[in-house]
């Protein structure tokens, strides 16, 4: 039964995509409290996935969903909203299913000034170099399965047999391992139709079983090998799901902007507008800095010196009289 679930939409449910597009504000507080609010409209069935959650059990946040009709469609909106007086925050990690991401805030003061940094770190799907064919596929906008998922399925099963094995790996269990790699590999890449990916669909247990059998395993091993499956598959799901999700973050910080790698401003906002395509390799860090000069320390600095220039040039005045 495990195996079956490991594989059950493989081939068809990635190649359906909904659309959502999520919205995240913040606002930086110069009392070092930051202002949040995160908004997803689109299809129930998007917005209500696994692929991006909103931040959850944070006391004194609020969270709200309504259906809104236009016209004959339903649109979903979730709203997340609160105060986060930690200056970091992990809301979800980066090797779990749901995209992970994490705040950052650090506040230096001097004297004159006081600087605020800012990042959102969010956790890369390391699409671009675990599965490079699916890479290519996302970016042409080209996601025919029998394309990549040969690729998918073979990279699946050898993080399985990873895990299964990763505390007790020997040369000849890498060896070992690396042959049914090459093995999978190449049964995989034979598959030509649709009609090859229904059949695994249908006989998962028996595929698995029948392509090992060359290799003599262990009779348990197919279905400890879907249990190891699972997580990386709902990551890969995960990852797939976000194909149609766009992101859009505005930031207000205190004071004058002196850094920032943002897409676009307006005015005192810094706006990042991004999606699927940011994600495919490693974290994806948005950055800005900001500084709020004490201009009342600052004034009285320039009063004191230009007191002090006056009085040295009268004593000077005053010895050469």
């Amino acid at each position: 039964m495990a195996l079956k679930k490991i594989m059950l939409y493989l081939p068809i449910i990635f190649m359906v995509f909904s659309c959502v597009e999520n919205r995240i504000y913040i606002h930086l507080h110069p009392d070092q409290q930051t202002y949040f609010k995160f908004e997803s409209r689109g299809d129930s069935s998007d917005v209500f996935d696994q692929d991006f959650l909103h931040p959850k059990n944070i006391l004194g946040w609020n969270s709200l969903s309504k259906m809104v009709k236009k016209g004959a469609e339903n649109n979903w909106y979730l709203i997340t909203e609160g105060i986060l007086k930690d200056t970091s925050r992990v809301f979800f990690y980066i090797d779990k299913a749901p995209l992970g991401y994490s705040f950052k805030k650090n506040i230096t003061k001097s004297w004159i000034s006081t600087k605020y940094d800012f990042k959102l770190i969010f956790s890369g799907r390391r699409i671009k170099t675990e599965y490079p064919i699916l890479h290519e596929a996302i970016l042409s906008e080209k996601m025919d399965s029998l394309n990549w998922l040969p690729e998918a399925l073979t990279i699946l099963m050898h993080k399985g047999l990873e895990d299964i094995v990763q505390d007790s790996l020997t040369p000849e269990q890498s060896f070992r391992n690396k042959r049914l790699v090459n093995h999978m590999r190449n049964s995989f890449a034979r598959m030509t139709r649709i009609e090859d990916l229904e059949y695994i669909q249908s006989n998962r247990e028996k595929f698995i079983t029948d392509l090992l059998k060359p290799f003599n395993v262990n009779k348990d091993l197919p279905a400890n090998l879907a249990r190891h499956m699972e997580k990386h598959e709902q990551i890969l799901k995960s990852s797939i799901d976000l194909n149609d999700d766009s992101f859009l973050i505005k930031l207000l910080m205190p004071g004058q902007t002196i850094f920032t790698n943002a897409t676009s401003t307006k005015k005192d906002t810094l706006i990042w507008n991004f999606g699927l395509d940011s994600l495919l390799a490693d974290t994806y860090t948005l950055r800005a800095r900001s500084i709020v000069y004490a201009i009342d320390r600052m004034q009285n600095i320039l009063i004191s010196v230009g007191i002090l220039l006056l009085l040295l040039i009268g004593n000077w005045l005053i010895k050469r009289s």
